[in-house]
């Protein structure tokens, strides 16, 4: 199994050295062990052998390969002639976590930190290249700001995180699939859904439908069901005359007094106490005018760069 380093980056990697090799015929990565920094090692063409501990990786064209401190790491078998390499050393800043490729790192709840695997082939190598040339030179400016070059290592931590991710999502069938359900739910929000009904049009149970909801949203089938719909039922109190009952039954509900009981479980009021309080600030809700919270972290510290 492909093991993953988990990084924080609430605060940048802390940049050590990087650069571009250009193998002979016969090259071996020399025996080393790296004294706190992780290395990342970025194939461009040809093929390099690295052992690390007790297992060798096999690089080729585009491929990515994590080695980690405190660990002997060796060629253990020559690169053909006109192979090419980016490296780079970085030091974490803070503890690094590990796991396996599994269901616990497909929806990561930490939105400050990126999983990397010990080898990855990378998809979209346009992307990371230019992260890379932007690193190198800002490594060869003498005038540039060291705190500049931790900020492009990070950036191409979080590029090859997001790729690996993509990959993992799209190979579990989560984005395609489970976006595809949700988005069905929405365009048929009007009309009188069951979970049976849902189900049945994606070819699963609803036993199975609604375990995937409770892992993604945090929330049953019906739920999410019932949530489509009053927003929908809050759009049409703001931007329409109908009443009430006429809302109801538009959104296909059994009967009213039913979707008076989902409306207030949901928005925590009345719809006729909804209309009364928001009616003057439609133009502004969070459809139109996004509220974009301000970062966190802007006043709390200010970092220096020697």
């Amino acid at each position: 199994m492909n093991k993953v380093y988990k990084f924080s980056l609430v605060e940048p990697v802390q940049f050590f050295k990087a650069g571009q090799y250009f193998a002979e015929a016969g090259w071996r990565h020399k025996n080393i062990i790296n004294d706190g920094d992780y290395e990342l090692f970025i194939m461009l063409k040809g093929a390099a052998y690295i052992q690390i501990g007790h297992t060798q990786y096999t690089l080729n064209t585009h491929d990515c390969l994590l080695i980690p401190p405190h660990i002997r790491h060796i060629g253990f078998r020559g690169s053909p002639a006109d192979t090419v390499y980016y490296w780079m050393h970085f030091f974490p800043s803070s503890p690094v976590t590990t796991s396996y490729v599994t269901d616990e790192i497909h929806h990561p709840t930490n939105p400050a930190a990126v999983n990397l695997p010990q080898q990855f082939n990378v998809k979209n190598f346009g992307r990371l290249t230019l992260l890379i040339r932007q690193m190198l030179d800002s490594d060869n400016d003498e005038t540039a700001a060291p705190l500049a070059t931790n900020f492009f290592v990070s950036s191409i931590l979080i590029e090859l995180s997001h790729q690996f991710m993509t990959v993992i999502n799209q190979e579990q069938g989560y984005t395609s699939r489970f976006e595809m359900i949700k988005n069905w739910i929405r365009i048929h929000s009007h009309e009188k859904l069951t979970v049976e009904q849902v189900a049945t049009e994606f070819k699963m149970t609803p036993v199975y439908l609604t375990k995937l909801f409770r892992e993604y949203e945090k929330m049953t089938t019906i739920h999410f069901i019932n949530l489509t719909k009053i927003k929908q039922a809050e759009e049409l109190l703001l931007t329409t005359d109908l009443s009430v009952k006429e809302i109801a039954y538009e959104l296909s509900f059994e009967n009213e007094k039913y979707f008076l009981r989902v409306f207030k479980q949901i928005s925590s009021l009345t719809p006729t106490k909804y209309r009364d309080a928001y009616a003057k600030t439609y133009l502004n809700n969070v459809e139109v005018d996004p509220t974009i919270p301000l970062p966190k972290d802007r006043d709390s510290h200010q970092t220096s760069a020697d």
